[in-house]
């Protein structure tokens, strides 16, 4: 099998596990068309590259790598750090789902969203890709796209209904890109979700070419009426999110030196499963460096430049890079955020927990949890009893305010300083006593500690006699995305009879679990140490 056929099917099997979450090697042959010794040498081979990963019970799924790439196709057009800040700064002045996207020919494919106070949108989660017809982030695109691209849109029409306002035919949608365009902004009701409205602005790099487009969504009542204040607080986060975008590839050189593939023989190019190897290299110094020419690649993987190319052309053709103008410079296909939004919907965070969540509660007998963060509040999305005691607070999908107990505060203090302040500002206008007495800067400093030590220690805090651990479950970002936690008798949970404290199963629990969201590599540490030295200050006497 050639490269470029072997690179084909490698991709053809990436694609079908985004498309159906998992198969197992047999399903994949049939979906290739190949032997399954071939697949089994490919399997082999992305599975050593972290694009595809076990699932049990002989089955495969997307790897983290997915996850990685997908960053690196975003962060290639545009500051993802900076367009989060921006778009937190939107939910923050309108308190709707505030989220920006590309252009791209299947769609409007989401880059990054920040969720609304009223409701969580799931079809705007990032890497999800919004149809071309509907939605206000997709006419703002539309009207602002060239006039080849309108027309081809409008002739594939009819077009499907996603909800009772989704507009059906070709001429319906060119109304609603002319108002956008002549307005320079977009307004949708009913069009993506049913009771969901949306307004969107364009925005531009620079040079004056297109970007993207900044919207918020929300229940219809919130968004409706209230266009002109979403637009202004759009407006405003465009020019930001422009002001701090480079031109297209400007910062990058232009492949002057033999754009064109150089001629070579097939016979040249490694013709086993180790090119998958080196392309997923290639992929990796291409996420490394955002934007690369041919001949920069060539020069970090130290590889013929007929096999670059090779590898280049085929992984284009698939959708994995992306050619930045004509004999342009190479970036990671934003494909990748796609497939990197399809392993982030079909992670499952509760299903992966299961069998830790068991093996700590079979090594200590006390109850286990595990949380996620809901706005202010932290949800218990699964739970096992313990065997001795078994305490009534935070039962299967009830939740704790953030300040409170062990597993909430894994949830809050392992976030930046911006969200502890934001958090204290919502907490204050309760009007509950939630400091007890402290100062806002005690809270932080008790939040800081935490975040030192790697877990939450809480001890009589919400029931009187129980002590809980906790420990926070990061995603590849190294976000907080979930918490686990222990509760039991202060007594028996603070000094065990083996005497290994608890908070050590519960962190190494919490970073398997990490692991399996893709987070960064841990610090090396001895952990041990560390636990016993906090638990003996909080041990009973």
């Amino acid at each position: 099998m050639s490269t470029i056929q072997l690179l084909k099917k490698a991709s053809q099997m990436v694609d079908e596990l985004a498309r159906i979450g998992q198969s197992t090697p047999a399903e994949l042959a049939k979906v290739i068309s190949e032997p399954r010794p071939t697949v089994y040498r490919i399997v082999a081979a992305l599975e050593q590259a972290k694009l595809v990963r076990s699932a049990g019970d002989g089955r495969l799924e997307l790897g983290t790598a997915i996850l990685k790439l997908g960053d690196a196709a975003a962060d290639a057009l545009v500051d993802r750090a900076e367009l989060h800040s921006q778009l937190r700064w939107v939910r923050g002045q309108l308190g709707m789902s505030a989220y920006f996207c590309v252009l791209r020919e299947n769609g409007a494919v989401c880059l990054d969203q920040v969720e609304g106070s009223d409701v969580t949108l799931l079809d705007l989660a990032p890497g999800r890709t919004i149809p071309l017809h509907a939605g206000a982030a997709s006419q703002a695109l539309l009207a602002s796209a060239s006039a080849e691209f309108q027309a081809a849109v409008l002739q594939s029409g009819p077009y499907g209904r996603i909800a009772s306002q989704t507009p059906l035919t070709a001429e319906a949608l060119r109304k609603k890109i002319e108002q956008a365009a002549v307005r320079g902004w977009s307004v949708e009701d009913s069009e993506v979700t049913e009771g969901v409205a949306s307004v969107g602005v364009p925005v531009f790099r620079r040079d004056g070419s297109l970007l993207g487009a900044v919207a918020v969504a929300g229940l219809r009542g919130s968004v409706l009426g209230h266009e002109a204040i979403a637009r202004q607080t759009l407006d405003a986060a465009a020019q930001a999110i422009t002001a701090f975008t480079a031109e297209d590839g400007a910062n990058d050189a232009r492949d002057t030196a033999g754009s064109e593939e150089p001629q070579g023989s097939e016979r040249e190019a490694p013709r086993t499963p180790a090119v998958i190897a080196k392309a997923s290299a290639l992929m990796a110094a291409l996420a490394e460096e955002r934007i690369a020419t041919s001949a920069r690649l060539t020069e970090l993987l130290e590889e013929p430049v007929s096999s670059v190319y090779r590898m280049l052309a085929t992984l284009a053709e698939a959708g994995w890079v992306e050619q930045i103008g004509h004999r342009g410079a190479y970036r990671v296909g934003s494909k990748l955020v796609a497939l990197s939004g399809e392993f982030s919907r079909r992670a499952d965070i509760r299903r992966a927990a299961a069998p830790i969540l068991r093996a700590i509660h079979e090594a200590t007998g006390e109850t286990t949890f595990l949380c996620i963060r809901r706005g202010t509040r932290a949800v218990c999305i699964d739970r096992i009893d313990g065997i001795r005691v078994n305490s009534r607070v935070l039962q299967l999908g009830e939740s704790l305010p953030l300040h409170v107990g062990a597993a909430p505060r894994a949830l809050l203090a392992f976030e930046g300083r911006e969200s502890w302040e934001e958090y204290a500002a919502i907490a204050a206008n309760t009007g509950e006593p939630w400091l007890r007495g402290r100062s806002r800067s005690e809270f932080y400093a008790e939040l800081e500690e935490i975040k030192e030590h790697g877990f939450v220690l809480s001890d009589n805090q919400v029931t009187p006699g129980i002590a809980a651990v906790g420990a926070p479950i990061f995603n590849h970002r190294g976000e907080v995305a979930a918490s686990l936690s222990v509760s039991g008798m202060r007594e028996g949970l603070l000094a065990p009879p083996d005497g290994d404290p608890i908070a050590e199963l519960v962190v190494r629990g919490a970073r398997a679990l990490s692991d399996y969201l893709g987070a960064p590599p841990f610090p090396a540490a001895n952990d041990a140490d560390v636990f016993r030295a906090i638990v003996d200050r909080a041990s009973p006497a």
